[in-house]
């Protein structure tokens, strides 16, 4: 890139720069433009002119939004700012003046030095997002796969989920057993050591005999039938849920590995693990996007709806789940672990429970509060943050 547009912005105008970096200088200081569709197009007058143009824009408040979906809409290559990062190089650079024409300067040259690492940053969440959106993909299948497997199998063995639980036909052990002996006609055949011992192999440990005695007498009265076909669909779905386990397990290894999760301040809060952080950053991608947590509640969709007609007020809401799937889930899913190792999280989901309220809406609650805790943290990187 050739040259670097900083703007400062304001809730009424606008301040530009442009610096170029193979002369080393600026080329516009400081135009001035208002916060309107004329000003905007004051300033696209200016640029238009220029070669490999990227924008930067220092992240406050909400003022920049309408000047950059004008810009990406024009094709310009736009990036937000984090404040802090921006402040820190402004100290650094020019001690601690600042005015909206000093800001504008500092916001070019920031972004000419800064370039590389936020093209860099862009292709790392981008694919961060894809491997979140592989691993969601594949718990997808995982599940289906598992419903498809306890209909088969309530044909062919009914009792079975009564036997044993539903997590327990899941497990590696069981699993192995049906995939040998897939239906209650076959395992009733079976001698009880030799079961036992396919179970303790599959779970390299020595297995719960208990479970595998009652399964083995269930068997015998089983009302369930012995059917070829749906024998084989048990034991080549069982082989499909085996090799979507692996490649879950693929994709969890490179997301931990994954520079973003990895060196990620969110590890500070206890409970959080690298999985959680990167759908979490994927979905946020940069905090500064969002100018209070109102906004990122609301973009996880965990903003509540009001039910109000005339002077009737609903003295119940729901949370709205407009905003983004994947962010809310991992939000629900990350306050449920981060409550067991925070105290007051754990306080405050109690006393949820207490007033009435569900496990799963309770951890909504919990989800929003965890909010903040991140707010702080992306916020605050380098201070500490007590659990």
């Amino acid at each position: 890139m050739t040259h670097f547009v900083g703007i400062d912005v304001a809730k009424f105008e606008h301040v530009a720069s442009v610096f170029n970096s193979v002369i080393g200088e600026l080329v516009i200081d400081s135009l001035h433009f208002d916060n309107n569709v004329k000003g905007f197009n004051s300033l696209l007058s200016h640029i238009s002119k220029l070669d490999d143009c990227v924008v930067g824009f220092e992240s406050t408040a909400h003022y920049h939004q309408s000047l950059f979906n004008f810009l990406t809409e024009k094709d310009f290559q736009c990036y937000l700012l984090n404040p802090i990062q921006t402040s820190r190089f402004r100290k650094i650079s020019i001690r601690d003046a600042k005015n909206d024409n000093i800001d504008s300067k500092s916001i070019a040259r920031f972004l000419m030095i800064s370039y590389h690492d936020l093209i860099q940053e862009e292709f790392y969440i981008n694919d961060l997002k894809e491997l979140c959106s592989q691993r969601d993909s594949l718990i997808s299948e995982s599940s289906r796969q598992k419903i498809k497997l306890l209909t088969y199998l309530d044909r062919v063995f009914p009792e079975l989920e009564s036997v044993i639980s539903k997590s327990s036909i899941h497990s590696k052990a069981i699993r192995a057993i049906l995939k040998v002996y897939p239906t209650a006609s076959r395992i009733s055949k079976v001698r009880i050591d030799h079961l036992i011992k396919i179970a303790s192999d599959a779970s390299g440990k020595k297995f719960n005999s208990d479970k595998i005695i009652k399964m083995k007498e269930t068997s015998k009265s089983s009302i369930g039938f012995d059917s070829s076909a749906l024998a084989l669909k048990i034991k080549q779905t069982i082989e499909t849920l085996e090799h979507l386990k692996k490649q879950i397990d693929e994709v969890n290894s490179e997301i931990e590995n994954h520079p973003i999760p990895r060196q990620s301040p969110l590890h500070k809060i206890d409970g959080l693990n690298s999985i959680e952080i990167a759908y979490i950053m994927s979905a946020i991608i940069n905090i500064s996007r969002f100018d209070s947590i109102k906004k990122v509640v609301a973009y996880a969709g965990l903003d509540p709806v009001v039910r109000q007609s005339g002077t009737f007020m609903a003295s119940k809401t729901r949370m709205s789940k407009r905003g983004n799937k994947m962010l809310r889930y991992a939000l629900i899913w990350a306050a449920n672990n981060v409550r067991l190792h925070n105290k007051n999280l754990n306080t405050y989901y109690l006393k949820k429970r207490a007033q009435g309220k569900s496990h799963y809406n309770a951890l909504g609650h919990c989800a929003v509060k965890l909010i903040r805790y991140i707010w702080f943290v992306l916020h605050n990187p380098d201070k500490e943050f007590i659990n």
